[in-house]
């Protein structure tokens, strides 16, 4: 099948054993946000063999769009289960979305968005693997419960402070997009199947004109911060 091949060409890579790509079949990632970089990230996971994938957004027209991108390569790959939700972002609805799932990726445009989705899967416990996109600019963070600050105490102590209170124009960088996308399905990989080292009190950040790359570390959860605090007190 097509899709056992391409598992099979990734089977010489380091750690990606007969074992890991278990915990991938049965693995579950849950996207939120059917951007551009959304896009690219559920295209990066079903080729990496992740079988079970849920797109979820607000907007009926954005779905719309990646479904049909998405429906060429689930054609190509039919064991993978990709599921298409239109769900407005909500405390009780996100709960009830990430709480089955082993990785939730932020690909959300809305700012207040990005800070509620971190605020549940701190909540219930799950990784999510944050991005940022402004222009040619991009940041990645991965947020791991117990191990990393919540994206309200992390976006601070990594000095941005300047959080867009309006999303961005939908008109973006398409290369930007696709880059964004495939360093969160690697990160998403590494968590579920369990391989290579996923640093979580570290943010990346990437200037893809100027060419800067940044490592901001010691992102660790803050004591005083009812989020992150606590679920470090509970370990």
């Amino acid at each position: 099948m097509p899709c056992m091949m391409a598992l099979n060409e990734h089977n010489h890579l380091p750690g990606l054993t007969e074992e890991a790509q278990k915990k991938l079949d049965v693995g579950k990632v849950v996207v939120l946000g059917a951007t551009a970089s959304g896009i690219a990230v559920s295209k990066s996971l079903i080729q990496l063999g992740l079988r079970n994938v849920l797109v979820v957004d607000k907007e009926a027209e954005s779905l719309a769009a990646a479904a049909e991108e998405l429906h060429d390569l689930t054609e190509e790959y039919p064991d993978a289960n990709v599921l298409i939700r239109k769900e407005k972002l909500q405390a009780n609805t996100l709960e009830q979305l990430v709480q089955n799932c082993g990785v939730v990726i932020d690909a959300l445009s809305d700012w207040q968005d990005k800070l509620l989705a971190s605020d549940v899967c701190m909540s219930v416990g799950r990784p999510l693997i944050h991005s940022g996109v402004i222009g040619f600019r991009m940041q990645i963070y991965s947020m791991l419960p117990k191990k990393s600050a919540c994206l309200r105490c992390a976006l601070p102590l990594a000095g941005i402070d300047d959080v867009p209170h309006k999303p961005p124009s939908p008109i973006g960088v398409s290369a930007v997009a696709q880059m964004v996308g495939s360093w969160q399905a690697i990160e998403a990989l590494k968590i579920i199947a369990q391989i290579g080292a996923t640093q979580g009190n570290e943010l990346f950040k990437f200037d893809s004109l100027s060419g800067e790359f940044e490592i901001i570390r010691g992102l660790d959860p803050q004591h005083d911060c009812p989020d992150c605090g606590s679920v470090r007190k509970r370990k």
